[in-house]
């Protein structure tokens, strides 16, 4: 026999079962104060009529509030990551329905303890399900999501995947695979040119996130197979330095005159082509690959200063990496882990066409 499921109501499967309403209601919900026999005879008429729960009903009629948090990087206006918080906004708008209480937690990427803080922050808002942003130490992150299982909380990861822990989803590029797009691109830039510069962001020593370092390896692993005889120069930068930055550059591209070509693995790649185009509007032109199309990067491609963008559609990583933790906190939906962001090619003349 088949039924209409969207005609089937919670008094018509009791009535089949021979229960009352509130059992059935107790049986679909997973509440106890059922007795043996009448979970049986609940069980055999769902069989029957092939019932599939309707968990976005449910949800909305729980009158729960879902707590979800997020610890995102800190960030200034129209960055990387203010635009993954915007998206994680536009997911909690479409989802307003519903009872929920987000609440982003923000830390120093560079700042080890300040991530900490901010895990034991989270812990005490007690949410439902955590999204958590990159951070460079492996047993800081490791230790707060044992933290969370231990708990019983779902999480997601953005940008930074670790292969041995277990988010109910990822978002972000493949990070090695990003390394070598870059590096193909640089080197069909440069043809015979042998010298390329890489810029690193650095703070308390090192890069920002596992991401970056991910990056490099494949950048590096590409030349290495395809252009062994490619020098590669490295500027270490230092992102509480701002007036040492100045120096730095200006040293660098002093004492390497003959640098044509250089990239970034993170979104500050203005930062090199705004210091040539006010500090050395005369040195010859450097072609520059960075990462993510935003404002200021934009606005130095359209000055000349950069030539290549990667792009990773931050605000799309955010709206979905929300939905997808809420389906599986809140809705019950099985998610699959793994989601890869395309690695997008922007130059000037496809700049205008690039949508986040």
């Amino acid at each position: 026999m088949e039924f209409n499921q969207q005609k089937i109501r919670i008094k018509d499967i009791a009535e089949m079962a021979g229960v009352s309403v509130g059992t059935v209601d107790r049986v679909l919900h997973g509440r106890s104060c059922v007795s043996k026999l009448a979970l049986e005879k609940v069980q055999k008429v769902l069989d029957e009529i092939n019932y599939v729960p309707n968990h976005y009903a449910s949800a909305l009629a729980s009158n729960k509030v879902y707590k979800i948090a997020a610890i995102l990087p800190m960030h200034q206006e129209d960055s990387y990551w203010a635009r993954v918080e915007t998206g994680l906004y536009e997911g909690v708008k479409r989802y307003a329905d519903f009872k929920l209480a987000f609440k982003v937690f923000h830390y120093d990427q560079f700042n080890e303890e300040s991530f900490e803080s901010q895990c034991r922050n989270i812990l005490s808002f007690d949410p439902c399900a955590v999204i958590i942003g990159p951070i460079f130490n492996h047993r800081i992150m490791s230790r707060f999501t044992k933290k969370l299982e231990a708990k019983d909380i779902p999480y997601s990861l953005l940008d930074s995947y670790w292969s041995d822990l277990n988010p109910v989803t990822f978002y972000g590029q493949d990070a090695r695979r990003s390394g070598e797009f870059s590096a193909k691109i640089i080197l069909m830039a440069a043809a015979q040119h042998r010298k390329i510069a890489l810029f690193k962001l650095l703070g308390e020593g090192r890069v920002a996130s596992r991401q970056q370092l991910e990056r490099e390896e494949g950048f590096r692993e590409y030349v290495k197979a395809h252009s062994p005889e490619t020098e590669i120069i490295d500027l270490n930068l230092y992102a509480y330095d701002k007036e040492g930055m100045k120096d730095s550059m200006h040293s660098f591209f002093t004492e390497n005159a003959d640098i044509r070509y250089g990239l970034s693995f993170n979104s500050s790649i203005h930062v090199i082509g705004n210091f040539l185009k006010d500090n050395m509007p005369d040195h010859p032109h450097i072609t520059l690959l960075g990462y993510d199309a935003i404002d200021v990067n934009i606005r130095c491609m359209r000055d000349g200063y950069v030539d290549f963008l990667v792009g990773q559609h931050p605000q799309h990583q955010g709206l979905n990496c929300f939905r997808s933790i809420f389906n599986s906190c809140v809705l019950h939906m099985k998610q699959e882990v793994l989601h890869y962001i395309g690695i997008e090619l922007i130059m000037p003349e496809n700049l205008d066409f690039y949508k986040d």
